[in-house]
């Protein structure tokens, strides 16, 4: 056998865990390839009816499914004359038998295994291929789900060896798709009747729900559900799901997906939308919302086991009322969508609250999404000053590119300018002016000597209080601001409780004006505003209790938001705020609700930009592959937003290893594209090496391929697609990323993948091919793919 680090079954179980299912799609070909994903799936053994052969005791059988059947076919070296691989599965009639796999060769004759890269493969003689095709639609019409896993032999002459341990299978679930024709309402209460079961009956409890309000469409319908008493608890119990996908709340700051099978198990997180498959081939998508008077019109899920799903505003406000936007359709990505809207169209629009702007300033003539922009964050932390600053991106305009500009357009100033007391989680706002020791000619010297430079914006940091710690009640701030008193409770930034004291609602607006425009003639265009969810964690105000004081904290919440925005507008212009720590409930029921407010959808004015994902940390490996599959499947929901913002998908540093997998999938992103770090990361070879564009062409967000939806692909050793159709350029661009940590090979339909992305555009033939490519630890990870149309 290979030398390889054996794994307990403890860590082996949990990775197996994260996804139990293979799904397969009725007319396609089931194409194994000495199979890399294989999962515990269900009761029947390995061996089927040949119990009497007992499992090889070699670590070997207890390393993931990719690494044991790579490893071993390697070091048996199976020959195609005498060696044998089989599927052995429970196919055909519940009865357990081995089929034999093709060994196919890769020598030129089949041009869909070419892109297999082989230097990635180590030594490259060893890489053996075994396929298998099945005609799904030939097995029988009841067939629902099956099992299989891998037995092997090198010779006739010596027993077959197995893949996994007992009761270790891969389980695959035939999916026969249904019909896409209109389908009446009545086919959709059938669905959602048979998705969601009433805990009791209505008559003899205040418990279960009541659906109403149906709009049907092509492919589709959606509708709204409202619990059947006013204590918002037990809902219903959710029956027939096959596979999840849930978007919960890591904290107050940030949403990330959550996957699993027909159990829900989301534990204490608070689930903002829910998109399931269930058994018959439909998907649906479930946004919860409330209907109240105050200016939240957030609400989130709680699944409890068994699949018991309760229901309650953010901010657990027993008395307002809330509802279920439900969206089912036979695309998953439609039926997010369509719930989406019918919250969208459920909530009252912001008539009367954004102040109108007779005269708001220009859009600036250097588009954030159109060029790429530097920040200071990971280059200098909070040590930023003018003079290292300044220093430094001398230093990458005479080194990187070795002529009169640098290799971005715009820099963000990020945390560290300002005039606080102290540079942490605890910190207070003392004044709105830059460090006098750090920028000792304000940010006005900066600023022109970035333009010096030939940097064309400038922007800086800030969060929505002022700072961390709110604002310094001992400094010239309280004396020109009517302050109030608030107590915040345990959050990731500062891990305890604290007093912080905040500007007033009726004093945030002159705050904002006064701040930005001071900052606007300092040569300031744009603000990252960060911590904006930060008012979740107050449970008191003014020395009130939690339950009174919650609404006045809720309203506080919108006056900062109105005064950021009405005074950002003001002096900077249209999309000049980065909205960062944002992903709550509340901002994405505000940003539906201002979508009703936009005007343009020729993409004339500018959007807002909207962080995508937690934080890009440089130095945790782990971190990359999870920070690039957090921000692909965010896309689900926050694509839905982008007729008011562009996504963020953070910045990320050039030099290293995984710097290229970072910048495709920036580009890719179809939001903003920007780097960090010191002069040394930015050489010649470092920037060519990654070939970003110094204008970038404005496209939608990537649409993640279907079959990456319900698996964490981090922990699976497949590949995670997307599609991305490029306006006015007549073709479709495929990101394909390996974000686990091993030997990723998938077979990949090139047909589906486009047809997903331009709705089944007449021309493009069927065409498949298998794709192996390193571990996110490794570097060259990513391939882009296009085709003219």
């Amino acid at each position: 056998m290979l030398e390889s680090e054996p794994e307990n079954d403890s860590s082996d179980s949990d990775a197996r865990s994260e996804s139990s299912s293979l799904f397969y799609t009725e007319g396609q070909p089931l194409l194994c390839t000495y199979q890399p994903l294989a999962y515990p799936g269900g009761s029947s053994a390995n061996y089927g009816a040949t119990p009497a052969i007992v499992p090889p005791k070699s670590p070997e059988q207890y390393l993931p499914w990719d690494r044991r059947v790579y490893n071993v076919l390697q070091a048996e070296r199976v020959c195609a004359e005498d060696g044998k691989v089989e599927i052995w599965t429970n196919i055909y009639n519940d009865e357990w038998q081995g089929i034999p796999l093709e060994h196919v060769v890769s020598d030129g004759a089949h041009p869909e295994l070419a892109f297999i890269d082989l230097k990635q493969l180590e030594p490259v003689s060893s890489m053996l291929q075994f396929s298998l095709d099945i005609d799904v639609a030939a097995l029988p019409a009841h067939l629902h789900r099956f099992e299989f896993t891998v037995r092997w032999r090198s010779s006739n002459l010596v027993d077959w060896k197995w893949v996994g341990g007992f009761e270790h299978n891969a389980s695959v679930i035939v999916y026969r798709p249904l019909p896409r024709t209109r389908a009446p309402v009545s086919f959709w209460q059938q669905q959602l009747k048979a998705m969601l079961q009433p805990t009791t009956e209505p008559e003899s409890t205040s418990s279960g729900y009541i659906a109403d309000s149906w709009h049907a469409s092509s492919s589709g319908a959606s509708c709204l559900i409202r619990p059947h008493n006013s204590d918002n608890d037990i809902l219903c119990q959710m029956v027939a799901v096959e596979r999840y996908l849930a978007f919960v709340r890591k904290d107050h700051f940030w949403i990330i997906p959550q996957y699993g099978s027909s159990s829900i198990e989301t534990g204490k997180f608070e689930v903002v939308i829910l998109l399931v498959e269930l058994s018959s081939g439909v998907y649906a998508a479930l946004m919860p919302f409330s209907l109240g008077s105050t200016l939240s019109h957030g609400a989130v899920l709680t699944v409890q086991p068994s699949n018991y799903v309760c229901l309650q505003p953010v901010g657990r406000l027993r008395t307002e009322p809330v509802r279920i936007a439900v969206g089912f359709n036979l695309d998953p990505h439609t039926a997010v969508q369509d719930a989406m809207y019918r919250v969208q169209q459920s909530i009252p629009p912001m008539r009367g609250q954004i102040i109108s702007l007779p005269e708001p300033a220009p859009a600036h003539a250097c588009s954030l999404d159109r060029n790429r922009g530097y920040c200071t964050w990971n280059g200098f932390y909070q040590n930023i000053t003018h003079d290292s600053l300044i220093s430094t991106l001398s230093t990458i305009r005479d080194a990187a590119h070795q002529h009169d500009h640098l290799p971005f357009a715009w820099v963000l100033i990020d945390d560290g300018w300002q005039m606080v007391d102290k540079y942490d989680g605890y910190g207070r706002l003392y004044d709105i002016y830059a460090n006098s020791e750090k920028f000792p000619g304000q940010l006005k010297q900066t600023a022109d000597a970035l333009t010096k430079l030939g940097i064309q914006r400038v922007g800086v940091w800030h969060t929505l209080w002022g700072y961390w710690g709110g604002i310094d009640p001992a400094g010239p701030l309280a004396e020109h601001y009517k302050l109030v008193k608030c107590h915040r409770t345990w959050s990731p930034v500062v891990k305890g409780e604290s007093d912080v004291w905040l500007i007033s609602p009726e004093s945030v607006y002159e705050f904002y004006d006064s701040f930005y425009f001071w900052l606007s003639e300092q040569g300031v265009s744009f603000v990252k505003v960060d911590y904006q969810a930060a008012f979740e964690s107050l449970d008191s105000y003014d020395d009130r209790s939690s339950e009174a004081s919650r609404k006045p904290i809720i309203e506080m919440y919108d006056a900062y938001y109105n005064a950021m925005e009405h005074a950002a507008l003001k002096y900077f212009g249209s999309g000049s705020i980065v909205y960062c720590m944002a992903q709550s409930p509340h901002l994405i029921t505000r940003a539906m609700r201002l979508q009703q407010q936009c005007t343009t959808e020729d993409g004339s004015a500018e959007r807002m930009v909207l962080r995508n994902s937690d934080d890009y940390f440089p130095d945790v490996i782990a971190s990359h592959g999870w920070h690039l599959n957090c921000n692909m499947a965010n896309t689900v929901w926050s694509r839905c937003l982008s007729k008011y913002f562009i996504g963020d998908w953070d910045m990320f540093q050039p030099h290293r290893a995984e710097s290229h997998v970072h910048a495709v999938a920036r580009i890719v992103s179809g939001g903003l594209v920007y780097m960090t770090g010191q002069a040394a990361d930015f050489t010649a070879d470092s920037m060519c090496d990654l070939g970003i564009n110094e204008h970038m062409v404005p496209h939608a967000q990537p649409l993640l391929d279907s079959d990456c939806l319900f698996a964490d692909m981090t922990k699976v050793p497949a590949i995670l697609g997307s599609t991305i159709v490029v306006p006015g350029n007549d073709s479709v661009v495929m990101a394909l990323f390996n974000v686990s940590s091993d030997l990723a090979v998938t077979p990949m339909s090139l047909c589906s993948m486009y047809s997903t992305a331009i709705e089944r555009q007449s021309g493009i033939q069927a065409a498949s091919f298998t794709l192996a490519t390193a571990g996110i630890a490794h570097p060259s990870s990513v391939d882009l793919l296009h085709r003219r149309l």
